[in-house]
């Protein structure tokens, strides 16, 4: 088991890497901002029943947090997931054949389930997606507000990520660029979430 500053060392890089501040942590995990500085103060232990929560603001399995570090003994196998930009009509995901229909990956960290990568191609999530980053996508249509979702909108089959907030009687897509207008989803609309994102990478 991790210690308590272990956990909170590992917070604080999420933190950076996001650039989140405690404000908007505390939103996305549904506390007081008073108690989400005292953990990452260290002035109060960390709650290991809020680790769920605390992982989804930050788009990271649980046990990305609690085992990060630990020594492994797995074989650093590389797997070629798919870079997929749209789906069919019956909902099945599809590769689209071309030179970048595969991103490899190493297989030891891969959160189950089905997973594909998806080529961010604007700038509507920067800075924490930048344009050209291809975003690990784990395959559900459940998730919860703060999420960065892939979703389709009607009949356009062509995917795109927004975070999700939902509100009664309709659906705010969030972009992260204030130049992106949030898309208002009504129950007059077909929005599909096909599932939610969960690392980002790009090569430099």
């Amino acid at each position: 088991m991790k210690t308590n500053d272990e956990i909170m060392d590992i917070l604080d890089r999420l933190k950076r890497e996001n650039n989140l501040s405690i404000s908007e942590i505390a939103r996305r995990v549904g506390m007081a901002k008073s108690a989400v500085s005292k953990y990452f103060t260290r002035q109060r232990k960390f709650p290991l029943n809020r680790i769920e929560d605390f992982a989804n603001a930050f788009n990271v399995s649980a046990d990305y947090i609690l085992e990060y570090g630990k020594k492994q003994t797995y074989s650093e196998e590389i797997i070629n997931v798919p870079v997929i930009q749209s789906i069919t009509n019956d909902s099945t995901i599809i590769a689209e054949a071309s030179p970048e229909t595969y991103y490899p990956t190493a297989s030891f960290d891969l959160p189950k389930g089905q997973l594909f990568y998806f080529k961010m191609n604007d700038i509507s999530m920067e800075p924490i997606i930048p344009k050209e980053a291809n975003v690990l996508i784990k395959v559900q249509n459940k998730t919860n507000d703060e999420q960065i979702v892939a979703v389709t909108l009607n009949d356009n089959p062509t995917l795109f990520l927004r975070k999700i907030r939902k509100q009664d009687g309709f659906i705010l897509l969030l972009a992260e660029n204030p130049d992106y207008a949030p898309i208002i989803v009504t129950k007059e609309d077909s929005m599909k979430v096909i599932g939610k994102a969960i690392r980002v990478s790009y090569d430099i």
